[in-house]
């Protein structure tokens, strides 16, 4: 008598580790981008906004209807990293449907694996930033003394 054992194929947790690894790699991509410099320089924003309060008081001033304010550009930053985060959350799902179908345990468990690392990823850049601005404070803080004298 022959024992014949059948393998599954791993489709489910192949399709979870595929798209989390494309997760990990938008968080890495868009991880740069919170450091790009402003268009605008500080002088010029004080300036528009000194500008404005007097084109303002003009039409009060005269009667004028307020224009219309311009919708601002639309970020395609935020809205890239929640959907990185959401396809994180489905590869974490796929490994999770993988391993209770009973798919060879490797891919699945790399699924979830990278899945919540997308997750712990943008939660450490995040909490690295919190504690260099809290540093960053506490230094101008410590340093008022000197600025006053």
């Amino acid at each position: 008598m022959e024992h014949s054992i059948q393998t599954r194929q791993a489709n489910f947790g192949l399709v979870g580790f595929l798209l989390g690894v494309a997760s990990c790699v938008f968080i890495l991509i868009q991880l740069p981008a919170f450091f790009e410099p402003s268009e605008k320089t500080s002088g010029s924003v004080i300036g528009e906004i000194a500008a404005d309060i007097k084109l303002s008081a003009a039409r009060a001033l005269t009667g004028e209807p307020a224009p219309a304010p311009t919708p601002a550009p639309q970020d395609y930053g935020q809205v890239l990293t929640i959907a990185a985060l959401c396809v994180a959350a489905v590869a974490v799902m796929l490994g999770g449907i993988g391993l209770y179908r009973n798919e060879p345990h490797r891919l699945p468990y790399l699924a979830v694996g990278i899945g919540i690392s997308a997750f712990v990823m943008q939660f450490v850049f995040w909490l690295a930033i919190l504690i260099c601005g809290v540093a960053l404070l506490i230094s101008i803080i410590g340093n008022l003394d000197s600025i006053l004298s």
